[in-house]
C-alpha cells in the first residue's frame, strides 16, 4: 500500500518551485484596424508595439499589459485580459484555443476570463489533463472555426521549460494566430511544448495554399518553470 500511495502522489504532485515561479501570467492583447483582428499572447515578437506582459512570477498579475499598437490599430478591449494560473493548484496547464469567424474576421481566444464572455475558453490549471475542448457559444453572427480549435495539456511537472510558440498567418483577407501544436488544421500547427531545453526558434507549420507566415508577429517564449534549480522536478531527474 505504501508503494501505491507514493506512486499516486508522484502522478499528481505539484511541480517543484523555486521562489519566483508560482504563477503563469498569460496576457492576451487583441487589436483591430478595421480590416483585421490580431491576437497576441507573447511579450517578445519582433512587432514590439503589440507585445504583451506574459510572464512567470511569484506574484499574480491583475492588470493587463499591452503594447500601444502601431498607427491605425487600436486595442479591442472587450477581448483583452490577463489570466493568472497558480501552479500550486495543479500540474497541467490546459490551454484551450477557440477560434471564431463572422466572415470578415478571424478571432483567436485562449483565455477564460475576457469581458467578452460569449467567446471565453476553458483554459485552466488542474491535476488532470483536459481532453474535451471548452469554447463559448459566441455572439450572434459569429461561429466556431472548428478546424483551428483544440485543447493542449502541458505537464508542468515533467520538464523545466514551458515553450510557448505563436505562429501568425495571413492570406491578405484574414490574420490567424495559433498557439497550439495539435489543432485539426495541421499545416498551421506550432511547436508548443514542455522540455528540458529552452526553445529559441519558433516552430510553425507551412500554412495552407494562399497563406503565408506573418513573421513580424511570430515568436517563441521559453518560461523557466524552476529558476535556480537543475532537475528538481516531481518524479525525479529526466
Amino acid at each position: 500500500m505504501a508503494v501505491l500511495s507514493l506512486s499516486a502522489l508522484t502522478l499528481t504532485a505539484t511541480p517543484a518551485m523555486a521562489s519566483g515561479d508560482r504563477y503563469v501570467n498569460l496576457h492576451q492583447c487583441v487589436y483591430n484596424n478595421g480590416s483585421f483582428l490580431y491576437t497576441n499572447v507573447l511579450p517578445n515578437t519582433p512587432n514590439t508595439a503589440f507585445n504583451t506582459g506574459t510572464n512567470i512570477s511569484e506574484t499574480r498579475d491583475t492588470a493587463i499589459q499591452c503594447g500601444p499598437a502601431a498607427v491605425g490599430w487600436r486595442l479591442d478591449s472587450a477581448n483583452v485580459a490577463v489570466q493568472s494560473l497558480d501552479r500550486v493548484r495543479g500540474r497541467y496547464l490546459n490551454l484551450h484555443q477557440c477560434v471564431y469567424t463572422n466572415g470578415s474576421f478571424l478571432y483567436t481566444n485562449v483565455l477564460s476570463n475576457t469581458p467578452n464572455t460569449a467567446f471565453n475558453t476553458g483554459t485552466n490549471i488542474s491535476y488532470t489533463p483536459d481532453s474535451a475542448l471548452n469554447c463559448g457559444p459566441a455572439a450572434v453572427g459569429w461561429r466556431l472555426d472548428s478546424a483551428n480549435v483544440a485543447v493542449q495539456s502541458l505537464d508542468l511537472a515533467a520538464r523545466r521549460y514551458l515553450n510557448l510558440h505563436q505562429c501568425v498567418y495571413t492570406n491578405d483577407r484574414f490574420l490567424y494566430a495559433n498557439v497550439l501544436s495539435n489543432t485539426p488544421n495541421t499545416p498551421f500547427n506550432t511547436g508548443a511544448n514542455v522540455s528540458d531545453t529552452r526553445d529559441t526558434v519558433p516552430q510553425c507549420g507551412p500554412g495552407a495554399f494562399g497563406w503565408r507566415l506573418d513573421s513580424a508577429n511570430t515568436s517563441v517564449l521559453s518560461l523557466d518553470l524552476a529558476p535556480g534549480m537543475s532537475r528538481n522536478f516531481a518524479g525525479g531527474d529526466r
